[in-house]
């Protein structure tokens, strides 16, 4: 009996094999290599959220905390007094409260400033000191947020913040906003130079966030209740 020939592949048949399947896997390396980047996007954002969540909250915490009854008026204008002598953790010059400062609590100062477009200090009970106070500062320089919070005392004035607890809080920040809402007037942009009619019963604290990766800005918006 006669042999038959083995069939086989042409090489031009090999070559088309190999064309094919060299194309199929750079699609499939482009397909995961996307998908690894936009991961990695999504962790990044993830994280910048996550980060100015904690911000709102510490803020939010330090408002909550802050001076009531318990901080009378004569304390409150040895403190003042004392703030005007020197300066803050930010380095710069306190200035004393605008004229319009009875719109906010009287332990709740907001101040703007040419270096400084966003400046809070807050005088709050300290949660590691029971019945003792302590200053926290908030501002904004450059795209940076900071916090600071003074040493807690007993007595007036209280220390102001050094340099040494200054924290920085969030970055890629392109602006701060904060209102306060007056009843019957609305939301007012703080700080104000209008006299007010009523106490402000609420904070509005905004903050424009450049997004990692994008570029874009995004804003988030906070309102806390002064009650």
């Amino acid at each position: 009996m006669r042999r038959r020939p083995q069939a086989g592949f042409t090489l031009v048949e090999v070559m088309i094999a190999i064309t094919i399947m060299a194309v199929l896997s750079v699609m499939a390396w482009r397909g995961l290599d996307g998908v690894t980047r936009a991961n990695s996007m999504l962790e990044e954002r993830t994280e910048g959220i996550a980060l100015l969540l904690r911000a709102l909250d510490q803020l939010d915490r330090d408002i909550a905390l802050r001076a009531t009854t318990e901080l009378g008026s004569r304390e409150i204008d040895a403190l003042q007094a004392a703030a005007d002598a020197g300066t803050d953790a930010a380095g710069a010059k306190t200035a004393a409260p605008p004229a319009a400062a009875e719109l906010l609590p009287p332990a709740l100062q907001v101040r703007r400033q040419t270096s400084l477009p966003f400046f809070m200090e807050i005088i709050r009970a300290a949660p590691a000191a029971p019945g003792q106070w302590q200053r926290v500062q908030w501002w904004q320089r450059g795209n940076v947020l900071y916090r600071a919070a003074g040493a807690a005392s007993a007595s007036y004035p209280l220390p102001a913040p050094d340099d040494a607890a200054r924290v920085v809080v969030l970055n890629d920040v392109a602006a701060s906003h904060i209102r306060a809402w007056e009843p019957g007037q609305g939301w007012r942009n703080l700080p104000t130079v209008a006299p007010a009619r009523a106490g402000a019963t609420g904070l509005e604290l905004a903050f424009d966030v450049q997004a990692a990766g994008s570029g874009s800005i995004q804003t988030f918006r906070r309102v806390i209740p002064l009650d």
